[in-house]
């Protein structure tokens, strides 16, 4: 208290009745919700989550292991995998040879089928021509010759068809020869060109198939660890809420054991009216603390400067005692009167409490009994006044 008007004019507050005291702890520390679960069943529920948890991370750490297990499988099946590839590479090499070889054989062989063809066209038309004229024999050429002359010519002539026969029967023989070895060769190259391509993929595929047999018994539990994480994940998630709920519990029995209870006789009061005792801060950086050079151990200064800590503490603030008990010269030095609260020591100017409500500060024993800016932070004890 700063400054005011005369103590008599101000109104006094009365103690307050037993029932309104219950009726504000009811208020600060609500029962716990009809059907909500009790202290002890969250805490044994949370006990059965974190077992859970511990077993559902067991089982995350065996699938990795299988999952590691598989993927040695999986390397060793990659690197067969490459060298049949590079298997193929050559196969495939061969394979285009053999088709490139194929393919001259295939357009020799046309070619020899169509010399075979010409051959045995003429040796059809020579016999063609030979039925129609037979030839001549020794003796009509010799009666038939024209002198000397003529007869060596004639006999040349039949000397000349024959051999052209001759001929034109080897060839056609030599082209059916021909034609036959080209046809055989052409086999060989196709049987060998269907023996690469059918070892190699086979091979190819067989090795592929068995990676992917591998991969998906890996994924297999790959799936199955997922689903363990989402458990996890959601459990993890329950377990927190649970947590949640439980440190609310306790914080409204905190609250609760630091609520002092107040009012007439056998109401189990905490408060230190009338000590003689001095209030020791407990350290840290929320509660009260008291100013170097105040005196906060004159009648209800202990009391208030405590029930000012425990506020402070439950709402995480800052409250620094400047002004607790003051002389009567000293409260008149400092704008204050002869005979106001802080020289019956009743009274603290205490920084940091201006924004707390009035219901709560009741909730805590205390009140604000000057209205205005300049006295928000002038505490007392409630039913002091």
């Amino acid at each position: 208290m700063r400054r005011h008007h005369a103590l008599d004019a101000r109104p006094r507050r009365l103690a307050l009745p037993l029932a309104a005291a219950l009726a504000v702890l009811a208020a600060v520390v609500p029962m716990v919700a009809h059907g909500a679960p009790s202290k002890s069943e969250l805490q044994q529920k949370i006990s059965a989550a974190q077992q859970h948890e511990r077993d559902l991370h067991g089982s995350v750490a065996q699938e990795n292991t299988r999952i590691a297990g598989f993927q040695g499988s999986i390397d060793d099946l990659t690197t067969r995998l490459n060298a049949v590839e590079t298997t193929l590479g050559v196969q495939q090499r061969q394979l285009e040879t053999t088709q490139s070889q194929l393919r001259d054989a295939r357009v020799k062989l046309t070619t020899l089928k169509g010399s075979l063809a010409n051959d045995r066209k003429q040796l059809a038309a020579q016999l063609v021509a030979q039925y129609k004229s037979p030839p001549e024999d020794i003796v009509s050429v010799i009666l038939d010759a024209k002198g000397f002359s003529g007869l060596i010519e004639r006999v040349d002539d039949m000397r000349r068809l024959r051999v052209h026969n001759v001929s034109v029967t080897a060839d056609v023989s030599s082209a059916q020869k021909a034609v036959a070895l080209q046809t055989q060769k052409l086999t060989t190259l196709e049987q060998r060109r269907q023996t690469i391509a059918n070892g190699s993929l086979l091979q190819r595929d067989q090795v592929a198939r068995l990676r992917l047999a591998v991969v998906n018994k890996q994924l297999t539990f790959v799936h199955a660890r997922s689903r363990t994480n989402a458990k996890l994940e959601s459990l993890q998630s329950t377990r927190r809420d649970l947590q949640s709920s439980l440190h609310k519990i306790e914080a409204r029995e905190a609250a609760a054991a630091a609520t002092p209870t107040f009012g007439g006789p056998g109401s189990g009061t905490t408060s230190n009216v009338g000590g003689t005792g001095s209030f020791v801060s407990h350290g840290g950086d929320t509660g009260f603390f008291q100013a170097p050079g105040t005196n906060y151990s004159v009648n209800e200064e202990p009391e208030l400067a405590g029930r000012l800590d425990r506020l402070g503490r439950a709402l995480g603030l800052h409250l620094i005692g400047i002004s607790g008990y003051r002389t009567p010269q000293h409260s008149v030095e400092v704008g204050g009167f002869a005979d106001d609260p802080h020289t019956r020591g009743e009274a603290s100017d205490t920084p940091g409490v201006e924004g707390v409500s009035e219901a709560t500060l009741e909730q805590y024993g205390l009140t604000r009994p000057f209205g205005g800016a300049a006295e928000a932070d002038h505490i007392q004890l409630l039913g002091s006044i």
